[in-house]
């Protein structure tokens, strides 16, 4: 039961993070965030944000958007969802760069030049 609860928490806080990222920051780096998934652990202690950046490479991923940035963000996105979100306690916001999509290009890359 509380699988189920996570779940929905974890997309309502993925609709609410990219809200956030599209109509509350300022920084051009961070609006290029595409929030792909948010996994939430079953006690709602701390969400796993998955992102990935609109038209960037892993390479220029690293380069500009640094771990000290998304922390900072993390604070501020957890401060706001403090006051949109109906929750006892608001989790822990960890941001992941999400590379399955990165991945699946590869591959998609590699079967066409098989062809």
């Amino acid at each position: 039961m509380s699988s189920l609860r996570s779940e929905k928490i974890a997309d309502e806080l993925r609709k609410e993070i990219s809200l956030i990222i599209n109509k509350e920051t300022k920084d051009p780096r961070l609006q290029k965030i595409n929030i792909t998934a948010v996994k939430v652990s079953d006690d709602i202690g701390v969400a796993n944000v998955f992102y990935t950046v609109i038209g960037e490479s892993i390479n220029i991923v690293e380069s500009e958007i640094n771990p000290k940035i998304l922390k900072k963000f993390a604070g501020m996105v957890r401060s706001k969802l403090s006051k949109t979100m109906n929750l006892r306690r608001v989790p822990i916001i960890n941001f992941r760069f999400d590379e399955s999509i990165e991945y699946s290009e590869n591959i998609e890359k590699l079967l066409k030049e098989l062809r």
